[in-house]
């Protein structure tokens, strides 16, 4: 009888209850706490993915007004020094607008390049090799654009094709490479 009325009394179950209705809580504020710096962790690798991304894109973009400029200027030859800088942009082969050893347009680094940018969050390495080409053509013009300026592409003569490599380095060891072609109508 006394057994039977200790375990018929009741008297401290709310606090039982209490105690592990706090245990579940507190499991269940760490597991999303854990979620969301696996979040921030993802979200972070994100942004920095795009960014070194964007980064390599823009020096690809930079790579093809860099050409133009060399073909019009021919190159940097009257600037004295062995590398030529201008803000942000260093040229290291001056004559990299000439370059025709496709096979060694590998992915630009620190070491084989031949140009750089310098961001505020990274580098970027530019690889620049051209190979020429005979073009098709015959005697009807394409619309070059403007009428009576410039040469159409079926024009006949040549071209150059560029094969870019645009490579950056970001934060958070984060790489990306740009792989691009520009063609110039001589």
């Amino acid at each position: 009888m006394w057994l039977k009325s200790k375990l018929d009394d009741e008297s401290g179950a709310a606090l039982i209850m209490a105690i592990l209705m706090l245990v579940l809580l507190t499991i269940i504020g760490i597991s999303a706490l854990n979620n969301t710096d696996l979040e921030l962790a993802i979200s972070g690798n994100d942004k920095a993915h795009k960014m070194t991304y964007y980064a390599a894109d823009s020096g690809n973009e930079l790579s093809k007004e860099l050409i133009e400029r060399a073909i019009e200027n021919r190159g940097w030859k009257d600037i004295a020094g062995s590398t030529y800088a201008s803000g942000d942009v260093t040229i290291l082969n001056k004559v990299f607008w000439i370059n025709t050893d496709l096979p060694s347009v590998e992915t630009p680094s620190s070491t084989n390049r031949d140009a750089e940018l310098a961001f505020d969050r990274g580098q970027t390495y530019l690889r620049v090799g051209a190979n020429s080409q005979l073009s098709s053509g015959g005697a009807i013009q394409m619309a070059a654009g403007y009428e009576g300026v410039g040469k159409g592409a079926a024009g006949g003569g040549a071209w150059l094709i560029y094969d870019v490599r645009s490579r950056h380095e970001g934060v958070s060891n984060s790489q990306s490479q740009i792989k691009g072609q520009w063609r110039h109508v001589l």
